[in-house]
């Protein structure tokens, strides 16, 4: 769980913890991101409130080979039901805003059945296969000139998203 992670390597942010386990194991699940730790601590992972239920949801993370570092290949969950969307709105702050909301509002007046969802992150399936360090490697994105630039510059070979003008030389 989120908490036992948590416990394990409490003096790291949740990506250094996230790194270390799956440095340590290769691949691990995680449930029960949404909450904060029981010792006060911000959650795993900031969730909306009005999406997965916070205490059955999960993420598969592995160890990328190029990287060395976390790389998440599912997020996943049941949805939030009446009691779960209303409680996780009220620890946000949020619940006189959002339950009017059309699907808060269909949920609370159970008029959608329950459901879950997830899947697997195909492009980030195809990073890990192709062993790729950068999501621009394997989908075409919208990046910012600074952050194209910098992949470039770094030989990181991005599907470009635009023509980018050759640097001018004097």
């Amino acid at each position: 769980t989120s908490e036992e992670l948590h416990a394990m390597y409490p003096d790291m942010d949740v990506h250094e913890r996230e790194t270390a386990a799956v440095n340590k194991y290769g691949a691990i699940f995680i449930v029960g991101m949404g909450w904060p730790m029981n010792d006060g601590s911000p959650p795993e992972e900031v969730r909306s409130p009005g999406y997965d239920d916070w205490n059955l949801n999960g993420d598969i993370i592995v160890r990328h080979p190029l990287t060395e570092y976390r790389h998440e290949l599912s997020s996943m969950g049941i949805r939030v039901d009446k009691d779960s969307l209303l409680k996780q709105l009220e620890h946000r702050g949020v619940l006189n805003k959002e339950r009017d909301l059309a699907f808060q509002r269909a949920v609370i007046e159970d008029k959608v059945p329950l459901s879950y969802g997830g899947g697997l992150g195909i492009s980030r399936l195809c990073m890990l296969l192709l062993r790729t360090g950068h999501i621009g490697e394997v989908q075409v994105g919208v990046w910012h000139d600074e952050h194209y630039k910098q992949a470039m510059d770094a030989g990181i070979d991005m599907i470009p998203d635009r023509i980018v003008a050759a640097a001018k030389t004097e």
